[in-house]
């Protein structure tokens, strides 16, 4: 254990939750858990860990590791899957360009979830295989990521053989294989002296006997289920309190994760910030955990294969599965390459971990203790967003409120959906409701009301000969100008610094909002200047469009990560140059030399109509 905390320095580890900030008024510190240094503890005569000294410093040439949750395929995506990946996508293209500079890479994964008893249960009501099922509806997601504009370094499934080699590594360690077909179960035998969880002394066998609910593949407390009737039948059923999933009860011997083994580590980061008011308890944060988990339990991690056929076979015991979300977990470290030497990993640990909020139990509990147990470095950053909603009804296939995003992107446009989505999605600790008319209004006020009105403003012809006849280009900035017209300038002089504080805070909704905060100010300074007016004085119309266009363009280049088609069509509007569209260049006045482009182009944002739903 020496020799691990020597090799990993310090770096805090967090929660970001997208929801209002929970931080003093006045102050736009976001809502997040920070873990700085802890003493170790005796874990039940295991060993002893400390968070901190297991989270990993930077390497020289480590990359930039953001991760999307695995989507299940019991069904096709819905908005809620696009917005997800999208949060990832932006975060991603973020750090790719403020560290344009530089060597650093960022990579981004995501992919399919396809093992556990809701898979087996769908692909036996539709008559067909569990894989067969699996390949159709991976490749819809797989689809999906494509038509966003999104290309994951990797692309992962659980049925892929890289993939159920690093899950039996992970409970017994180093094994020896021979090629193998996803179809088919890889059932081998492991000498007990190359075990990995189970010879950490963390895996052991026993009974249980609880509620454990299908759609949520999740075992719940008597404390955590509630009685309820079913609305179709009439009959009193039994819910999990956390998801209104319908529960069942199970009595089974299974394999159990010493969960219990982590409790005071992790219960203590859990309520490392007493000072903190608490979120809306609906709201699934740490803090929340820590109210829901005084006591943890034991973590069954396996079913029986009399039960559970579609999974990974525990190594040595063909006569259990491994559960399904150990399974899905591992994903994270088999994309980075796990098992890994040290010298070959320049990827783990994720830098950010974009989740659902029902699922941060898993992200923030189980994932952390299974890491600990291995010495492995833990995650630094966990972004948890709400979910979005229909007719304030949380979107389900079962419900018939579920939005395709295929047909929103078909509809709207990929960059207005991506930038909808960024700017609406997750501000707040409630759910976002979605709809064609929150969409509609978007568009007409945001984008082409604010950015579309500025780029018609000043790409008329009229003024721009005005300029050129005075031998003047909208982008020369004379000392003259500097003194004049303080409030749009201040805004554009701190909108970099503004933009990144919200993006190192994980606020993209308002990181947003000040870009289009920017261009409000730009238009109404354009407006009250007045430059079209026939007795308008030269002097005027230079800083109605040199403001204009700075204001355009800085927020061009801001904006790339969230809409990187329209970003650069608007640079090219602008006669940006190729190589001055990086982070250095997001200050006034550096736009450098350009001929504006926009005079006879398209709009950037023309009418939309929507048909009607019949």
């Amino acid at each position: 254990m020496s020799r691990l905390l020597t090799r990993y320095a310090p770096l805090p580890i967090e929660l970001i939750t997208l929801t209002r900030s929970c931080a003093p008024t006045g102050s736009t510190t976001p809502a997040r858990l920070a873990l700085g240094p802890r003493l170790s503890h005796g874990l039940g005569g295991h060993r002893s860990f400390s968070f901190s000294a297991l989270s990993c410093s930077r390497q020289n040439n480590k990359q930039f590791f953001v991760t999307t949750p695995i989507y299940y395929v019991n069904a096709d995506p819905h908005i809620g899957h696009l917005h997800s990946t999208l949060l990832a996508d932006v975060f991603a293209r973020y750090n790719t360009l403020r560290h344009s500079n530089h060597d650093q890479r960022s990579v981004l994964c995501t992919g399919t979830d396809e093992h556990g008893l809701k898979i087996q249960r769908v692909a036996e009501a539709q008559g067909i295989a569990p894989l067969e099922l699996c390949d159709r509806v991976s490749q819809t997601f797989r689809n999906l990521a494509n038509l966003a504009g999104i290309q994951p370094h990797t692309f992962i499934r659980t049925t892929e053989p890289s993939h159920r080699e690093a899950v039996q590594h992970l409970w017994v360690g180093q094994i020896k294989t021979k090629p193998f077909s996803r179809k088919s179960p890889l059932i081998i035998f492991i000498p007990t002296s190359q075990r990995e969880l189970q010879r950490r002394g963390y895996i052991y066998k026993s009974s249980y006997a609880g509620w454990y609910a299908v759609s949520d593949e999740a075992y719940y407390s008597e404390k955590q289920i509630s009685d309820t009737v079913d609305p179709k039948t009439g009959q009193q059923v039994k819910v999990s309190t956390e998801t209104g999933s319908r529960v069942e009860w199970m009595q089974e011997d299974n394999y159990k994760f010493r969960l219990s083994a982590f409790q005071k580590p992790l219960l203590e980061w859990l309520a490392s910030e007493p000072n903190r008011t608490s979120l809306d308890s609906s709201y699934e944060t740490l803090h929340f955990l820590a109210k829901k988990c005084p006591d943890l339990q034991d973590l069954s991690i396996s079913r029986p294969s009399s039960r559970l056929t579609w999974g990974i076979p525990v190594p040595d015991d063909p006569d259990h599965t491994i559960y399904v979300w150990i399974d899905a977990l591992v994903n994270y470290m088999t994309v980075a390459g796990y098992p890994w030497t040290e010298e070959k990993n320049n990827v783990w640990p994720p830098d950010m971990m974009v989740v659902g909020k029902d699922i941060i139990r898993f992200h923030a509990l189980y994932l952390p203790a299974v890491l600990l147990a291995l010495e492995l470095p833990l995650p630094t950053h966990l972004l948890a967003h709400g979910h979005w909603t229909m007719d304030r009804f949380k979107m389900s296939k079962s419900r018939g409120n579920v939005a395709s995003p295929f047909t929103a992107i078909q509809t709207w446009g990929l960059d207005v959906m991506r930038c909808y989505l960024m700017k609406v999605g997750g501000n707040s600790s409630l759910d976002a409701d979605y709809s064609e008319t929150a969409i509609d209004a978007f568009y007409k006020k945001s984008l082409k009301g604010q950015m579309g009105n500025l780029i018609s403003r000043i790409g008329n012809e009229k003024m721009e000969t005005r300029m050129i006849e005075a031998g003047r280009r909208m982008w020369e900035e004379p000392d003259w100008l500097k003194g004049m017209d303080v409030e749009v300038r201040q805004g554009l002089e701190g909108l970099r610094d503004t933009f990144e504080s919200h993006m190192s805070s994980f606020e993209l909704h308002r990181a947003l909002n000040a870009l289009f905060e920017v261009l409000t100010r730009a238009n109404k300074h354009f407006q009250l200047l007045e430059p079209w007016a026939m007795n308008t004085h030269c002097e005027e119309i230079h800083r109605a469009l040199f403001y204009s266009s700075e204001a355009l363009r800085l927020t061009a280049i801001l904006i790339q990560p969230v809409m990187p088609t329209k970003s650069e069509q608007l640079l090219d509007m602008l006669g940006v140059p190729k190589d001055r569209r990086g982070w250095e260049f997001a200050v006034l006045g550096q736009g450098g030399e350009r001929n504006l482009q926009i005079l006879g182009k398209e709009q950037l944002f023309p009418n939309i109509v929507v048909k009607a739903k019949e």
